[in-house]
């Protein structure tokens, strides 16, 4: 809990900071690329872990391989980032900095995990309507998960929409046992 405090504060400034100077999209952009090459290399996920390489190590290694692609105020994020320690907790940095973009952005991202793939009409129902009630963009991500056996399911942040068949032969089992 107390990482995640950390991660909403170190997200919240540099929010702050990208919203002054009018660059929120180019650093949103930046850690995306950031996160792809991290990801994509065990090395350097090894490397932000370790607390036995230096920081004025990992900080040349990182400015060698970022600063070309990045705007300065990202680089100089990480920098210090870096020197505080706090690297090992850039995907939660990210997470929470995505969190202000989008409230600031009036932008809402939804999971929908469906039994089969959605036809583009119902895609558009749901988006239309989830949009309607919220006031905000939909930014929905289609997931296919076979274990629903059928319907969906959406997912807002920590609230659960669940109109799956998986669900409700789960409520109905458990109707059934609480009357026996």
């Amino acid at each position: 809990m107390k990482e995640q405090k950390v991660s909403a504060r170190y997200a919240k400034a540099l929010f702050d900071l990208a919203k002054e100077n009018g660059i929120t999209d180019r650093v949103k952009s930046d850690f995306q690329i950031m996160r792809d090459v991290i990801h994509s290399s065990r090395e350097l996920k090894m490397l932000i872990h370790s607390p036995i390489i230096q920081h004025w190590r990992k900080v040349k290694i990182f400015q060698e391989i970022f600063e070309a692609q990045l705007s300065k105020l990202t680089m100089a994020f990480f920098v210090l980032l870096t020197k505080k320690r706090r690297e090992s907790l850039f995907d939660d940095i990210l997470e929470q900095y995505e969190i202000q973009y989008n409230s600031d952005n009036n932008l809402l991202p939804i999971d929908v995990h469906s039994a089969t793939e959605l036809s583009d009409e119902l895609k558009n129902r749901l988006v239309e309507k989830i949009g309607e009630y919220s006031k905000m963009t939909v930014l929905p991500e289609y997931k296919i998960d076979k274990s629903l056996k059928g319907g969906f399911t959406i997912n807002i942040h920590d609230w659960v929409f669940d109109a799956s068949v998986k669900n409700q032969l789960d409520l109905m089992y458990k109707s059934l046992i609480s009357e026996a």
